[in-house]
């Protein structure tokens, strides 16, 4: 229901019920459940891509944006890795690992809002701009249309799962 609510077109049963779980082991909070997945929804188109378009042209390549959340850069790799892995050379080796599945896709991204963005303070002060700033730092200042558009979908995902304190901007 929220990814129709966003504009975006059905995944299916499978890929959605891997989502969901993971969701629920990372939050019990349905207004932080809402924060995460319109980032998700953002960096993914809908969950339809799983890596950065022209991703291995970007000049921070091969570490380029994959998962749902699209972490970039060789220190996000090394430091997902060490937690997924126990070992923070797999995926330094192996960038593709991170949008080969959606449970990885998933993981890394759960991966990245815990240890990122969560301890940043967004989700606990109900900021959602701060989740923004952590995620995409200063390409998606406050007013910006992509700053607005992620919160739009943060607005149309609350209403959806029932969220009545919403976050601010």
């Amino acid at each position: 229901m929220a990814l129709h609510a966003c504009g975006y077109r059905s995944i299916s049963t499978d890929d959605a019920k891997e989502i969901v779980l993971q969701i629920n082991k990372m939050t019990e909070s349905v207004n932080e459940a809402a924060m995460f997945l319109a980032h998700l929804f953002h960096e993914s188109g809908g969950f339809q891509h799983r890596s950065e378009s022209n991703g291995p042209k970007k000049s921070y390549a091969p570490y380029y944006g994959r998962g749902y959340i699209q972490i970039t850069y060789y220190y996000n790799y090394r430091d997902a890795s060490k937690v997924i892995y126990e070992n923070e050379q797999v995926l330094l080796d192996f960038p593709d690992k991170v949008s080969e599945t959606v449970y990885m896709s998933m993981r890394v991204s759960v991966w990245f809002w815990r240890t990122k963005v969560r301890p940043a303070g967004g989700p606990s002060s109900n900021d959602f701009y701060r989740t923004t700033e952590v995620i995409n730092g200063e390409l998606e200042p406050p007013g910006s249309f992509l700053a607005n558009r992620r919160y739009g979908l943060y607005v149309d995902v609350a209403d959806v799962l029932g969220v009545t304190n919403k976050a601010k901007s």
